[in-house]
């Protein structure tokens, strides 16, 4: 049997524990919180393209930054409590595709904001009540990708990964989140991301000009198409640092009964 990484000790898992319930409690946070802080500001924060969604605080949902981070936080818990003694769940987490698939989300997360989404935010206004979402932000949006992100360099399998067909299962939950935040859009109106929307590329990109709905549906399979390709690279990269750190393992491990 292997010796167990970092990550497996009880120890560990305790901050595992405490990390995933802290990433829930501050999820649920941003959510209840929308109609009783953000809702009745709601003029202000539009006109400063701070947040765009005026429905619901559920809506929240539909971004993939708080889908990722649940994603995180529910993985997290169930890996700490299958360490404490659980049998099932410690098999269930420690299935690599499944911890490759929630380390893909959350480290894409990272880079889209970071490369894309960054040079355009704002921070919410130091008001009470409302500074607060600042914290949740960075905790989304820089800890939990870059906390969870390595946790990917401690494997918790001896065993090397086929990393294109992992990478291309991967795809099933990025690709399912667009259509459906298509879909949902096309009926409600709001999109959490602009890519998603072919009007609102079309205006971002050729401003008064009329809408064409052709060249707007062709950008939004582009965008959707591009993104895919981020998804399936970074999914590759993930499984390739597997690979690479095991088969040094085994190499330190060869050179060692020598």
């Amino acid at each position: 049997m292997k010796n167990k990484t970092v990550i497996e000790k009880k120890g560990f898992a305790v901050l595992m524990l405490a990390f995933g319930v802290l990433g829930l409690l501050l999820m649920t946070h941003h959510i209840a919180s929308y109609e009783a802080i953000l809702r009745p500001r709601m003029d202000f924060l539009i006109e400063n393209k701070i947040i765009t969604n005026d429905i619901s605080g559920i809506t929240f949902l539909r971004m993939f930054t708080n889908e990722s981070n649940i994603l995180v936080d529910v993985y997290l818990i169930l890996f700490a409590i299958g360490i404490f003694g659980a049998e099932p769940l410690y098999k269930f987490t420690h299935n690599e595709w499944l911890r490759g698939a929630v380390t893909l989300n959350i480290a894409v997360t990272g880079i889209i904001y970071f490369t894309v989404l960054l040079p355009f935010s704002q921070s919410f206004p130091m008001e009470k009540g409302i500074w607060f979402s600042n914290v949740i932000n960075i905790w989304n949006h820089l800890i939990t990708p870059v906390f969870f992100t390595a946790l990917w360099f401690f494997p918790v399998v001896d065993k090397v990964i086929p990393k294109v067909k992992y990478a291309l299962l991967d795809l099933i939950y990025p690709i399912c989140y667009f259509i459906m935040c298509i879909i949902l859009g096309a009926k409600d109106g709001f999109y959490p991301y602009p890519f998603l929307n072919g009007q609102q590329m079309w205006a971002m990109l050729f401003k008064d000009k009329p809408y064409d709905s052709t060249i707007g549906v062709l950008l939004l399979v582009a965008a959707v198409v591009i993104l895919s390709g981020v998804f399936f690279g970074v999914a590759c990269g993930l499984g390739g640092i597997h690979n690479k750190r095991l088969k040094k393992a085994e190499k330190k491990e060869t050179v060692k009964s020598k």
